[in-house]
This record gives structure tokens, sequence and C-alpha cells, in this order.
């Protein structure tokens, strides 16, 4: 077998995986405070509680699969760090809050 000649992987080797980072997103969170449970619970209302500070400063404006058009707003507390999403769709009168994650109560 002399004569004979090893080919090189086609690949290089992989290097060994790192595990994965812990997701902070999966931390447990701080409960929700008494002003977003109400919110959550009158998720209609217009005015954003006092403890909400707003994200950014221009809405994101898009339109849903059914193509009504809609804008929206994130928030986050300032007691407790929930964050909210608050969906304005066109020509309706209430507006919609909705929690960036399931609220525990």
């Amino acid at each position: 077998m002399a004569g004979t000649s090893v080919r090189p992987a086609p690949f290089p080797p992989t290097p060994p995986t790192m595990p994965a980072a812990p997701d902070p997103s999966a931390a447990p969170a701080t409960p929700p405070c008494e002003r977003c449970l109400a919110l959550a619970d009158d998720p209609r209302r217009r005015e954003p509680p006092a403890c909400l500070a707003l994200r950014g400063t221009a809405p994101v404006v898009t339109q849903s699969a059914a193509g009504v058009p809609y804008s929206m707003l994130s928030f986050c507390c300032r007691d407790c760090g929930t964050g909210w999403r608050l969906y304005d769709r066109a020509n309706e009168l209430f507006v919609s809050w909705v929690p960036e994650r399931p609220l525990e109560r």
C-alpha cells in the first residue's frame, strides 16, 4: 500500500461547543405590581399608569395579517420592571395593553 495518500477531511474539525448561556428572559422576574395587575384587568384604557415609562419615542407602525394598520409603543414599569406593549388600531376607540410576558399573580 505504498503510495496511497490519506485525503484530508472536506471540512475542518469543529471546535468544541460551549454550554449555552442562560437566557435572561427565563430568569425569575419580579412579580407585577398592583398597578400592572390593574392594567392587565382593564387593558382597554387609554392612559398609561404613572409607573410606566415609555421606551423610545417613535411608535412602530405596521399592519396585521388581515391588513389592518396599527401602531405599537413599548413601556416598562418603573416599580416592577414589567414590559408592556400598547397597540392602537386605526379607527378604533379602544387600545390594547399587552404584557411582554404572561403575568404571574
